[in-house]
């Protein structure tokens, strides 16, 4: 399999720019998590449009048509408030269950992977501006009340993630009223098998033996999210690869939770 050609090598190839400052511009990059794209855009030797196509081309990601009509019954696909939370907005449906999406990162396969599951469909990916699907989302995309209360889970857990949400708005309703007793360990309530455990602006809910709700937010997210796991060593892989998200306490914490409280074998 020949090997994926670099974002400077088909800059080059385009030329777009020498090979000489895309050598200044990785220079830059150097020590830094800075994208090279941006680098070289910032310092005027490319333009948006060449970074997409560009990129398109190094992914073979198409790029959207953002001018054209969006497909009606496509937007009845995902709500508002998943297009915000990723960046998207479907583009139309094809045949053999397909669900062409325009992604601002169309590389995010954690996005992909819960949009298919949400949707049930396949997604092909579509290359888009952030300042373009924005503009499509609030101009295309429609309020509803269903869209803000529908959250994003598996069918087959639907029933502890309701369970969940009528819990939390007792135990939030109660902590009105006083102070978290325990700084480092938060709380800890329950129903019947339901427990959930709440600390440092997250929320970790298990029923018995099933599946793990992880609701919170993230110094470094934008509002507020929610992920379900069917293990508990599902939910300390993710914490692992996310932890740059998280602050060191909500780390630890959820790390707590998870050794000391969660059953290891979920079976």
């Amino acid at each position: 399999m020949p090997q994926k050609q670099t974002l400077g090598q088909i800059l080059v190839q385009k030329k777009l720019i020498s090979s000489e400052k895309i050598e200044r511009a990785l220079g830059i990059q150097t020590g830094g998590n800075r994208r090279l794209g941006q680098i070289l855009i910032q310092m005027g030797l490319i333009s948006d449009e060449d970074l997409f196509s560009a990129l398109s081309d190094q992914h073979g990601i198409p790029i959207a048509d953002m001018n054209k009509d969006i497909a009606k019954e496509a937007l009845q696909v995902l709500p508002r408030f998943l297009c915000k939370r990723y960046s998207v907005i479907p583009l139309g449906i094809e045949k053999n269950n397909v669900l062409n999406l325009a992604m601002v990162n169309p590389l995010d396969q954690a996005a992909r992977s819960d949009i298919e599951a949400f949707t049930g469909m396949v997604i092909s990916p579509f290359l888009a501006k952030e300042k373009a699907v924005t503009s499509a989302i609030h101009s295309s995309m429609p309020i509803t009340f269903s869209s803000l209360l529908k959250p994003l889970v598996y069918n087959r857990t639907l029933k502890i993630a309701c369970t969940i949400i009528l819990v939390l708005s007792v135990v939030l309703g109660f902590f009105v009223n006083r102070e978290i007793r325990l700084e480092k360990y938060g709380t800890i309530s329950g129903a019947g098998d339901l427990r959930v455990f709440s600390n440092h602006e997250m929320l970790i809910g298990v029923e018995g033996k099933g599946a793990i709700s992880l609701i919170g937010h993230g110094p470094y997210a934008k509002g507020f999210y929610s992920v379900v796991f069917d293990t508990t060593q599902e939910l300390l892989t993710f914490v692992d690869e996310k932890k740059e998200a998280l602050t060191n306490e909500q780390y630890e914490w959820i790390q707590w939770v998870a050794l000391e409280n969660l059953p290891l074998n979920n079976n």
